[in-house]
Order: structure tokens, then C-alpha cells, then sequence
């Protein structure tokens, strides 16, 4: 499209609409591939279509994905340079089917055809449905959405054969777990599990279709159009058999999955003998949930329902209460325990998979695929939008970085006569949402927690009166329990409500207690933190892991 005679916004949208309608869903801009999603196949993927593009110049044949990862794998080759493929776009774009294809192309081009060689290509392509299973979801915008951000590093030797790779792992959105909107659905993996168990878990694990538990159900969505649960569920296992995870691991993630699922059927009444405690309706979930959890009923309702607090008395341990939850409480409780051990089991499947693919010889280049949550705008954004938008604002400031800024620089210093391209510089939005002085809206959150941390409607009140320090930007407005951001894609209203808890994030003692304490051992492992710790210092929230992780990235 540099070739278009006139450059402006329709003319850009004129082409790509033609091109779409000749079903040419891919156009260039540059070294920029622009894709447009047909939601259906279109036949452009074959082995054959895949073998024309090996060793062509990218101008040879017609653009295409496949193109670009032969770019990024000949040139990592040719330069001896590390590669990066950055995919982004808005929810429903096609970014995870295009990081497939990167992976695809890049495992049947490159060399070696050793055992370990070809095990670690077949690792790589395994993390697909394996990660799919457990961190996409159906939304109302795509059905197979990715709810969580994946950068993946595929290692070469100096031959060019993949001998190793690595993930990493971006803010997986855990509270989906426990409540979806209408008409949107829970992780797949419970979809797949709950329709297709084997009898040995049915019997074990009490499970039964996905309408049976709560946590599945309540959004009125068990069936996705073209999606098989129990086909995709077949390659989840077989995905896992392929990265190493053995029987017996298999079925403590699949325990895990049962108790999750069985805590969100746990329901709360008022007290008999106090309306501000509540107690639990039927005891016989709970014991179920203990069974699966390897610990006591008891123990187990006592953290539904109770909440254990400590008063310091200077620098010595004071004393210990166990404070009864009325039933907005106790379903937080329960939900963050369900929300915790979900995540917990989805960064030990993350990891897990990092100890198969470790590198088998010396690695000497790399090529990263990143594919990351698309941009956001729902009728009710809360702070999982806020988030992902917020990635995708860095990753929007590393786009224009990398061509719009470095190309003009280019220019001047090749003293080159043109005409100067206005574009918008979003580091402004970035500063708004992630600046420390003046208070940005994650500073201004981890504020409100601080100070009002015990009630969360005090600390979104709080909230809302330290946004007003972001009112200065012209990018930011703060009405009627909402706050308005105005970013590089459009603007988006967040609503305050419940903004500063799901920013607090943090695990509760009882529940860290209750699973370390656990006769399971897998349980146990999923949470290594020490019990003796006493820090003064305020744990990281949500926010300061994404800002860290964006920064990282």
C-alpha cells in the first residue's frame, strides 16, 4: 500500500476492503503485514501453499503470513540476528491463528532431522492447544479468545535447527473462572473436561455435564458454533502426553479442575443465629471439595465462611480472631480461592512446559512470536480491559517506535527532501496509565487499596477521588463512577466499581494455609510461598505485575 498514489485514511480502507473481497485478506504496508480476519478457511494454508514460500524473496509471490515468517527465519540465518514477530490488533483480529501459522512455517522450513530436533518441533506446536485449553475463552467478539498474553521464543543453533524454546506468560484473566458475561464462556478446558471426561474421572472427581456446575452455566453459554469440547479435548490430552506431563500429573490437574468446579457450586444462606455471618446450605459439597483438596471439611468451611485476622502489638505477634464473613463475603472468599488455584495450575502447566522445550544443545538465536490479548471495548469494561489496553498501548508506542519514528529519523539523516507524516505519539497514554509522578491510574489504584483497603466500595470511592490528580490530561475524564481513557484505538469507559479488589489481588492467609497444609502433594506445590514470612511490605497488585511484565516485554 506504500504504492497507493494517494495516502489517506479512506483510500487505506477502500484497498483492503477490494483486496478482502477478492479474498486477499493480506496486504503489506512496508515491512508491515496488515491481515483482515474472513472467519472462515480459505484454503491459503495447504503444505503446498506453505513449500512456495520457502527460500522467496518476500516480494516474489503475494503477501501472506507464511512471507513473513520466511523473512524473520532467512535473515536470523543470513545476519546471524535474533528475529521478533510482533502480532497485534483488536479482539477477534486472528492473532492466535497467525502465531500458529509463524510456528507452523518456521517448524516445517527449518533444518535437522534428528529425534531431538524433530521432539522439540513437535513441543513447539503442541503448546498450542495445550494453552488454548487452558487460556482462551469464547467472547461475545471470538470464540476462541485468548485470555492471557504469550511470548514465545523458539531457540536455534547455529545451523539454523530449532534445539529448544521458551514462554513466558502474561496476566492470565483468572476472573473469568468464576463469572462470565451473558453469553460468553469459562476457559474451554472446562467445557472439554465436564463433556468428555473419562469414567475413571466422572466416578473419581463427581463430574457431569458443563449445565451441572455453576462456574460453567451461569452465563448461559455451553456450546460454541464449530467448536467440537470433545474433539479439542482429545488434543489437549494428546498435546500433553506429547510435552512430557505424565499420567499421574494429568490427573492432579484434572483434580484441581474438579475442586474448582465444585467450589463454585458451594452456596451461602444467612447465619440461623446472626444475619451479618452465613453458613454454608448443603455440608456435603464441601466434604466432596476436601476429598478433592486432600484435607478436612472442616477446614475447608472455615475458610468459606470465616476469616482469620491478627492485631501486631508492636513488633510482636498480637493476637489471632477468627472473624465470621456475611455472604457477599464468603462468596468473595470462595471465589478467590477457586481464582487462585486456577492460576496457580496454569502457571505450573506454563512451566512445566518450559522444563520440556529446554534447550538441547547450545542455542544461538532466537525468533519470538508474541501473541497477545487484542485490544477491548465492551459495553462495561472493568480492569481486566484496562489491562490488556494497556499492553496494547506499549505495544503501540514499540510499533510507532520501530517505522513511523525511525523511518522520518532515517530521513533527516540522509538529508532526504519530504513531506513530514503527523502521527500520534501515545507515550502520553502510556504515562497516564502507568506513571508514578504525576500519579497515574494504576498509582492512584494502589493508592485507594492502601487506604481503604477493608471495604472495597471505600476504596472505589477513594479511587474515584484520587483519579481527579489524572484529570490534567487531555486523554483522561473521571464522570458519574466511570473514567473515560482515550486511547490510540478509540476511547474506552471503564467503570469504577470493583476496580481497586481485582487490583488488590491478593491471596488470603487461610486460603495459602488450607492448600499448604493439603495431603497433596501437587497442591502443595502450586503454592511454594513460605507460611513463617512476616514482610511489612505491601505485596505487588495486579497492576505492578502487568506494568512490570509490559516494561519486560
Amino acid at each position: 500500500m506504500t504504492m497507493l498514489s494517494k495516502i489517506t485514511n479512506e483510500s487505506i480502507n477502500d484497498n483492503l476492503k477490494m483486496r478482502f473481497e477478492n479474498a486477499d485478506i493480506y496486504t503489506y504496508i512496508g515491512n508491515v503485514l496488515i491481515s483482515v480476519n474472513p472467519f472462515k478457511d480459505l484454503g491459503i494454508y495447504t503444505p503446498q501453499v506453505l513449500k512456495s514460500y520457502e527460500n522467496k524473496n518476500r516480494m516474489e509471490l503475494a503477501p501472506h503470513v507464511y512471507a513473513i515468517a520466511e523473512g524473520a527465519f532467512r535473515n536470523m540465518i543470513a545476519y546471524s540476528e535474533d528475529q521478533c514477530v510482533i502480532i497485534s490488533g483488536e479482539s477477534g483480529a486472528g492473532k492466535t491463528e497467525a502465531a500458529k501459522k509463524i510456528m507452523e512455517y518456521i517448524a516445517a522450513v527449518s533444518g535437522g532431522n534428528s529425534s531431538s530436533i524433530k521432539e522439540i518441533k513437535d513441543m513447539v506446536l503442541a503448546t498450542n492447544p495445550l494453552l488454548e485449553s487452558f487460556g482462551c475463552a469464547k467472547t461475545l467478539r471470538n470464540n476462541n479468545s485468548s485470555r492471557h498474553g504469550k511470548y514465545l521464543e523458539i531457540q536455534f543453533n547455529a545451523g539454523g535447527e530449532p534445539v529448544g524454546a521458551m514462554i513466558t506468560n502474561y496476566l492470565l484473566e483468572k476472573n473469568r473462572v468464576v463469572g462470565q458475561i451473558q453469553n460468553e464462556r469459562n476457559f474451554h478446558i472446562f467445557y472439554q473436561f465436564t463433556k468428555s471426561a473419562s469414567d475413571e474421572y466422572r466416578q473419581n472427581f463427581g463430574i457431569s455435564g458443563p449445565e451441572n456446575f455453576l462456574y460453567t452455566s451461569k452465563a448461559g453459554c455451553l456450546d460454541v458454533p464449530n467448536m467440537d469440547d470433545s474433539r479439542e479435548y482429545a488434543d489437549t490430552l494428546k498435546a500433553m502426553s506429547v510435552i512430557g506431563i505424565s499420567t499421574a500429573e494429568q490427573d492432579q490437574i484434572h483434580r484441581m479442575l474438579a475442586a474448582i468446579l465444585w467450589l463454585g457450586n458451594v452456596q451461602f444462606v444467612p447465619h440461623k443465629d446472626d444475619d451479618n455471618m452465613s453458613q454454608i446450605t448443603d455440608p456435603d459439597i464441601t466434604a466432596f471439595i476436601a476429598y478433592l483438596l486432600e484435607s478436612t471439611p472442616e477446614l475447608v468451611s472455615k475458610v468459606l465462611v470465616s476469616r482469620t485476622i491478627e492485631t501486631p502489638r508492636g513488633g510482636r505477634r498480637g493476637s489471632v480472631y477468627d472473624v465470621p464473613l456475611n455472604i457477599a463475603q464468603a462468596e468473595s472468599a470462595r471465589n478467590g480461592l477457586a481464582k487462585a488455584i486456577y492460576d496457580r495450575l496454569f502457571d505450573w502447566i506454563v512451566m512445566r512446559v518450559n522444563q520440556a522445550m529446554q534447550a538441547r544443545s547450545e542455542a544461538r538465536y532466537i525468533i519470538g512470536v508474541l501473541d497477545i490479548y487484542g485490544f477491548e471495548i465492551f459495553d462495561h469494561n472493568s480492569f481486566e480491559q484496562l489491562c490488556i489496553n494497556y499492553v496494547n498501548e506499549k505495544l503501540q508506542q514499540i510499533f510507532i517506535e520501530l517505522t513511523l519514528k525511525a523511518e522520518q529519523e532515517e530521513y533527516v539523516r540522509e538529508k532526504i527532501e519530504w513531506t513530514p507524516i503527523d502521527y500520534f505519539n501515545n507515550k502520553v497514554v502510556c504515562d497516564l496509565i502507568e506513571a508514578k509522578r504525576p500519579p497515574g491510574v494504576f498509582a492512584a489504584m494502589n493508592d485507594a487499596c492502601a487506604t481503604a483497603h477493608a471495604d472495597p466500595k471505600a476504596a472505589d470511592q477513594s479511587l474515584s477521588q484520587r483519579l481527579t490528580a489524572c484529570s490534567h490530561s487531555k486523554h483522561f475524564a473521571l464522570y458519574d463512577g466511570n473514567f473515560t481513557v482515550k486511547h490510540y484505538a478509540g476511547d474506552v469507559t471503564y467503570m469504577l466499581s470493583g476496580m481497586t479488589d481485582k487490583n488488590k489481588d491478593q491471596l488470603l492467609r487461610d486460603h495459602l494455609e488450607l492448600c499448604k497444609g493439603s495431603s497433596n502433594s501437587f497442591l502443595q506445590t502450586l503454592f511454594p510461598e513460605d507460611l513463617a514470612q512476616d514482610s511489612k511490605r505491601r505485596p505487588p497488585t495486579a497492576s505492578d505485575r502487568i506494568k512490570v511484565s509490559a516494561n519486560e516485554l
